[in-house]
Order: C-alpha cells, then structure tokens, then sequence
C-alpha cells in the first residue's frame, strides 16, 4: 500500500468518515470486522452530547501533515501510545481488523500497533 493511500485509525468524524469502532463501558474499544459508511441520521445523532470522538473511533485518509497529531515524519498517536501503554496490557492477540494492511498506525509501527488500538479512545 502507497503511504499515500493509507488509513487514519482514530480519525474526527468528518465528511468522508467511517465507522471504525465503539467505546464499551469498560472504556475499551470495540472494533468493527468492516467499517461502516456513515448516514446523515447517524452522524446528527453522533453530534448530540459529547463529542462523538469520545464515544465512537472513526477511521478516514490519514492527511499527513495537514494533521495535528502528525510528527513531521509519522503519526505521533501511534507512537506515543506504544510508549505509554505498558507491554504487559497490550492485547495478547491481534484484534479482527478490516483495514489492516491500510491502516497509518500498522504500517508505521507493526503488530504492536494492532495490540494497543482497542485501549485508544480518543485522539483528538
């Protein structure tokens, strides 16, 4: 996959965004096996309350630099996660995932990006 066309894993819900993933009670992320297109009903009622990027993980282009969250030469979400999750509450195994081999975060930082992508619930 062309860096160009990679995924943001944790992306704000924007025109274009899919659904990637839940929050559950346990403050935990519930991945979706595929992503699902956004209508105009969810997303108004994504916008009601709190911000929907504490309740939902959406997943749209990764637009580089035109980031915040971007370092200047990879995405500083998935690294600072790695180095502030301890190894022993990584997810032992790899989460179902249907944007895998696009996603920003797998392809910048591997495996260990997938065990830690769950316990994200807000990046922005």
């Amino acid at each position: 996959m062309s860096p160009q066309g990679l995924l943001c894993p944790s992306a704000p819900l924007y025109e274009g965004a899919r659904l990637l993933g839940v929050v559950n009670q346990t403050g935990t992320v519930d991945l979706l096996t595929t992503p699902l297109e956004l209508d105009d009903d969810f997303i108004f009622a994504a916008l009601q309350g709190r911000s929907p990027e504490k309740r939902f993980r959406f997943v749209h282009k990764c637009v580089k630099s035109a980031c915040e969250k971007w370092d200047g030469h990879a995405c500083g979400v998935a690294k600072t996660v790695l180095e502030k999750i301890e190894p022993q509450d990584w997810i032992s195994t790899l989460p179902e995932c249907g944007i895998r081999s696009q996603c920003r975060w797998y392809v910048q930082e591997g495996e260990n990006a997938c065990r830690v992508c769950p316990l994200v619930r807000y990046a922005y």
